[in-house]
């Protein structure tokens, strides 16, 4: 009864198929212009045009499709309504408009004055989201693990872009006497692990065990990783705001050990699966999971022995390899059941209705997973070898890969029986 009307809760499609869309958009974007990034390789990690291409694929791609997840599954996962749809249309269009402004202001030096006007609707739309999330759980009645990841999270994401902004502020207006690379670190911090991660976490705990149908799993490391990731985010922006580098360093420490914990919960519950087979989600899960920690284990390398070249390839690894994979994946099983359910759902009992996995071409999805997987690995070692070559090569065979993602999703949403 509680999933029927946690499920009612949702907001329309509509809603959703707006950041669903504009995210597929723009990671065709980024996919095509990645090839000509090759320049930067061995460059210097914080720049102007690394910051155009990681804003373009971060707030583009990766964090529009989690802000449509979490209007879709915030309600479910509290079995509350969210608090106001009017508030999440507004956000979009002032987010797709402030992305697109900020992306243009960092890759075109001469644009650069447009960057605070670009990043200030950017933050606004950030506030309208963590504000309507916030009013969602004014009546929350259960704190699951996923409900406090996802409420942290958002915690984190508010104090995140506020030191965004500064630092957007601040590089045209120059008004900050600290190093202002300082407050760039923390917002990165508080994005990637604080908002990034610990939702990827919280979902992750609904979403994997539900399409893997795995029961009976010991939850207690990732409420261990609950606890140890929050401290650590936290600890870590107090450290780098204050130029603390012992702090830091025991921030980091506890960061990765909740990252090994999550590792070790998602073991755990791949290993109590029902559904054993290797579907296009399994693959994707199981990438994702070895991408996620291959890009620990080289972070721990870069920053034991501050290697920037290894920093860069740990960042790929988790952009592109660990986030690519895991969102895709699940972009496969959510907008079938989401159309299923607009379209299809009242017709039950009354006519004949499509499964799930006819919304979705498998062969395609499963040819899109083995070309994306071979680029991500050519452009990889293309980083880490510092070889232009290989980068292009590779970045080239994921664009191309990208139409095979947006075709599914077309299909997917012009589905008609």
């Amino acid at each position: 009864m509680a999933k029927q009307l946690a499920t009612e809760m949702a907001p329309p499609f509509n809603l959703v198929a707006h950041f669903m869309i504009a995210g597929s958009f723009f990671y065709m974007l980024t996919s095509f212009v990645l090839p000509f990034y090759a320049d930067e390789l061995g460059g210097y990690v914080v720049s102007s045009t690394l910051a155009s291409l990681s804003h373009l694929y971060l707030l583009g791609f990766v964090m529009m499709i989690i802000f449509g997840a979490m209007y879709q599954l915030v309600p479910v996962i509290l079995e509350i309504p969210l608090f106001s749809k009017d508030f999440a249309y507004i956000q979009f269009y002032l987010y797709v408009v402030g992305l697109s402004v900020m992306a243009y202001a960092f890759a075109h030096e001469k644009m650069l004055f447009l960057l605070p006007y670009g990043s200030l609707l950017v933050y606004i739309s950030m506030l309208i989201f963590t504000v309507n999330i916030f009013l969602t759980y004014r009546n929350i009645e259960e704190w699951s693990i996923s409900a406090k990841f996802i409420f942290v999270s958002n915690l984190f994401l508010f104090i995140a872009v506020t030191f965004g902004l500064i630092a957007a502020l601040n590089l045209f207006y120059g008004f900050l006497e600290t190093d202002v690379l300082r407050i760039v670190s923390a917002h990165m911090a508080g994005v990637l692990i604080g908002y990034v991660m610990m939702t990827v976490m919280g979902v992750a705990m609904v979403l994997i065990p539900m399409f893997s149908l795995s029961h009976g799993f010991d939850e207690k490391p990732v409420n261990r990783a609950f606890y140890f990731v929050t401290a650590g985010v936290a600890l870590y922006m107090v450290a780098a705001l204050r130029g603390v580098v012992w702090l830091e360093g025991a921030s980091v420490v506890l960061i990765l050990i909740a990252l090994g914990l999550f590792a070790y919960q998602m073991w755990l519950i791949f290993s109590a699966r029902i559904r054993k087979q290797n579907d296009f989600w399994a693959k994707n899960m199981i990438a994702s999971f070895l991408f996620f920690v291959l890009s620990v284990v080289v972070f721990l390398l870069s920053y034991l022995f501050g290697l920037e070249n290894l920093g860069m390839f740990a960042g790929y690894l988790f952009f592109f390899g660990f986030l690519a994979t895991i969102i895709i994946g699940h972009i496969y099983k959510i907008l079938p059941f989401l159309v299923w359910y607009q379209r299809y759902s009242p017709l039950v009992g009354k006519q004949k209705v499509p499964m799930l996995n006819d919304m979705v071409v498998e062969r395609v999805a499963d040819w899109q997973f083995w070309v994306t997987l071979f680029g991500t690995v050519v452009s990889a070692v293309g980083i880490l070898f510092v070889s232009k070559v290989l980068f292009v090569a590779g970045t080239v065979v994921m664009a191309l890969s990208a139409f095979l993602v947006l075709y599914n999703i077309y299909y997917t949403l012009s589905y008609r029986e």
